[in-house]
């Protein structure tokens, strides 16, 4: 079986993108992995999936601060060498980053593989016994053009979807209004995202609002949205013998 590795920075990312491979490109739910692959505290989240001969191992690491953290306390790097892993992929917000910065900062921590933004590198590598291996890494960045993180993503989403469109964009409005007078610390763009997606899903589902972002997650359907469709394109990818062309 093939085993595939993403990293990815929070619980919602792991929702979001868990809902997605299973709801679009058919995996399915595993309740262990073959890494033994577990939370060691209380800010990884992992989910196991499956499809075909593959599996994959989703990791919310705990924020974008945490990838080297978890790199390092799950031993990712000897995992790479010691077993048979055929790919690591990473999806990481942008915020207000460079993307030079970005790739330079995943790159530096990881030892035998490298990575580039929205391209399929194939890697070749050691094993314990210097026998030869190729393992693929593919770095998605959110989003790499403009600044900002997964609630920009899922508002443009959003817009794509006929049913939910009139709705976030009047919520958008709404957010905007607040901005100068009652809320100043919605003029950073991540905040007023924040504000923007929770106030969205709160309306939605008014009856549920205290409910946890996967509840909301699965109240759409995420496959009409072709801006998210674009942006995940690369996970069409996952479970192929042959990716770096």
């Amino acid at each position: 079986m093939m085993t595939e590795l993403m990293l990815v920075e929070g619980v919602s990312d792991v929702q979001l993108i868990s809902y997605y491979l299973q709801n679009v490109y058919g995996w399915k739910y595993e309740k262990e992995n073959n890494l033994k692959i577990v939370p060691l505290d209380e800010h990884d989240h992992i989910e196991n999936l499956s499809k075909g001969g593959s599996q994959l191992i989703l990791c919310g690491v705990g924020g974008n601060a945490r990838f080297a953290h978890f790199i390092d306390k799950h031993r990712i790097n000897s995992m790479i060498i010691e077993h048979e892993i055929s790919s690591v992929m990473v999806v990481t917000d942008r915020d207000e980053e460079s993307i030079l910065k970005i790739v330079r900062r995943i790159n530096s921590m990881f030892e035998n593989i490298s990575y580039r933004q929205g391209e399929w590198i194939n890697n070749v590598v050691e094993d314990l016994f210097g026998q030869k291996k190729k393992i693929d890494t593919f770095l998605l960045i959110i989003s790499a053009d403009k600044k900002g993180a997964l609630e920009s993503v899922i508002i443009d989403a959003l817009k794509d979807i006929q049913e939910e469109s009139p709705l976030i964009e009047e919520v958008i409005q709404f957010i905007e209004s607040l901005k100068e007078n009652l809320v100043p610390e919605l003029n950073r763009i991540n905040n007023a995202n924040k504000a923007t997606i929770g106030t969205f899903f709160s309306i939605i589902d008014s009856k549920h609002a205290m409910r946890s972002f996967v509840t909301y997650v699965s109240k759409i359907d995420w496959s009409k949205s072709e801006s998210l469709k674009k942006l995940f394109s690369p996970f069409m990818d996952l479970g192929k013998k042959d990716r770096s062309k």
